[in-house]
């Protein structure tokens, strides 16, 4: 429920408003902390791809290269008498928070406050980003409260800010209850960045309808969306799969004459891919290049990996080439895509050539690139090999998921080693990782193939009891294998079980 508009007057209207959002959103504090989310990201130590700045300050020039240079000149300005104007400081801290230190930045704050230095609104709105980007919501919105304490009126700058920040948290429906507030009581006018963040979160959080009316509800109030407000919904739509409503947003971008960045035609060229639209996202790329958008590493992965997943290999190497020659340097998601297409085409010679040069890179690998290298060696039947392989994850703080685990466990099957494969079974279960329908499947086609069938009866019935659903694959496998062995009996009550399931399946659909 909305609480009151109290006052008409524009101080007394804020107080409220402060009140408001402490009752509305202070109050699930306590819950944050209890069930406190990971941090979405860390700062960076060294301050990501700054490359130095310079300020006008009223001591004169100053030019910012690092961190400590920053630090040094704030020290300066605090031992000064008189101290500095807030908006020096803001400055200061400003080039911070562009280093990606927000935690350094609530630090420098923190040591104003400690010798009452005057702040201004600018600088409240600062340190709000700074809590935001920390992920230290509560913080966030004590500084809302402590600025209409002290006399100050939140602008729009400062609602963008706690909306962002409540975004991050997945707080989105508080969001919304925040803007339209903002908007009901005049408080202040939305402009484009307010918009557009709040659609960004309703987009993440695959709320497209409500995502498409802020949109409109944005033109029909003047406002004209920029390259941000468009990317944000084409991202959302490529996330559910509507493509067609991404691309005509991109046409529409084309009318207005806003240039689209390589951000957004890489989100759409990602899911044409992925929906096995390559001619598409073929003509998407060419029209990339002839408009004078650059791909970036990003763009040339996604098309990759699309070409590998269809088994395209000409086309991928083809793009691979195009990628180096252009001095882009391949990522984990590259290596990853050719060295899986490498496996499967069964040209493994080819991925550990991939696998050494991104050591070699210092790319580290990931499940997925061990996974598809175990893949490989099991079907060059060097099993001995892929065990080393799998062991050497752990070393590498890389934990086997349950596709390292069955790939492992089919390959020993394969190679009738059917007790390895069920010892990696069982130390699955030790770690705490679920074996799926097709670790089963694997193990019960192992026992099958050996010809015990009481091996893979022990299996079946262990897959039932663990809640793992059988299928088609599982049935069939059984059925055969009690047909061999002259159990005619078993094997008609297992078609019975099969049959009812598809009946079963019949009927929901």
């Amino acid at each position: 429920m909305l609480a009151r508009v109290c006052s008409r007057s524009e101080s007394s209207s804020a107080t409220a408003s402060a009140r408001w959002f402490s009752t509305r959103l202070g109050d699930r504090r306590g819950a944050a902390k209890k069930g406190s989310k990971v941090e979405k990201s860390k700062p960076s130590s060294s301050g990501g791809t700054f490359g130095g700045e310079s300020l006008k300050l009223r001591s004169g020039f100053h030019y910012i290269k690092s961190l400590d240079d920053a630090i040094v000149l704030f020290d300066e300005m605090v031992r000064s008498h008189p101290f500095p104007s807030p908006i020096d400081f803001n400055k200061v801290i400003g080039v911070v928070v562009k280093m990606e230190r927000p935690d350094v930045a609530i630090s420098l704050y923190q040591k104003m406050g400690m010798w009452r230095i005057p702040v201004d609104i600018y600088s409240f709105n600062i340190l709000m980003k700074c809590f935001c980007s920390c992920h230290k919501l509560p913080f966030a919105l004590s500084t809302f409260g402590k600025i209409t304490k002290l006399g100050f009126h939140p602008d729009v700058v400062t609602f963008s800010t706690l909306l962002h920040g409540l975004c991050l948290q997945d707080r989105i429906s508080e969001a919304v209850v925040l803007f339209d507030h903002m908007v009901e009581t005049g408080l202040t006018t939305p402009n484009v960045v307010t918009f557009s963040t709040l659609m960004n979160g309703l987009c993440v959080e695959g709320r497209m309808l409500e995502g498409m009316d802020l949109l409109y509800r944005m033109v029909e109030e003047g406002l004209e969306p920029n390259e941000v407000t468009y990317g944000t919904v084409v991202n959302g739509m490529c996330k559910i799969g509507d493509t067609e409503s991404a691309l005509n947003l991109l046409r529409k971008m084309d009318e207005r004459r806003i240039k689209a960045n390589v951000v957004i035609y890489t989100a759409i060229i990602d899911r044409l891919c992925k929906d096995g639209h390559h001619s598409d996202a073929q003509n998407l790329f060419t029209e990339m290049l002839e408009k004078g958008i650059f791909p970036n590493v990003h763009t040339y992965s996604c098309m990759i990996d699309g070409f590998c997943s269809f088994g395209r290999w000409g086309d991928a190497e083809k793009l691979l080439r195009d990628m180096i020659e252009r001095q882009i340097n391949p990522q984990l998601v590259t290596f990853n895509a050719l060295i899986n297409a490498s496996v499967k085409e069964g040209k493994f010679t080819e991925a550990e050539v991939l696998y050494g040069e991104m050591l070699r890179r210092d790319i580290i690998p990931d499940t997925v690139t061990y996974s598809s290298i175990i893949d490989g060696l099991c079907k060059r039947n060097r099993l001995d090999d892929a065990k080393r392989m799998f062991d050497l994850m752990a070393t590498k703080g890389c934990s086997p998921n349950v596709v390292t685990y069955t790939t492992l466990i089919n390959g020993y099957c394969k190679a009738k080693r059917v007790d390895d494969g069920v010892e990696i079974f069982y130390l699955m279960h030790r770690r705490g990782i679920v074996a799926n329908t097709v670790t089963y499947n694997t193990l019960i086609h192992g026992f099958c193939q050996m010809g015990d069938l009481n091996g893979a009866l022990n299996i079946f019935e262990e897959m039932i009891s663990s809640g793992v659903a059988p299928n088609d694959i599982t049935f069939r496998g059984m059925v055969a294998a009690l047909c061999r062995k002259k159990e005619q009996r078993k094997a008609v009550a297992m078609l019975v079980d099969l049959h009812q399931g598809v009946d079963h399946r019949l009927k929901e659909e």
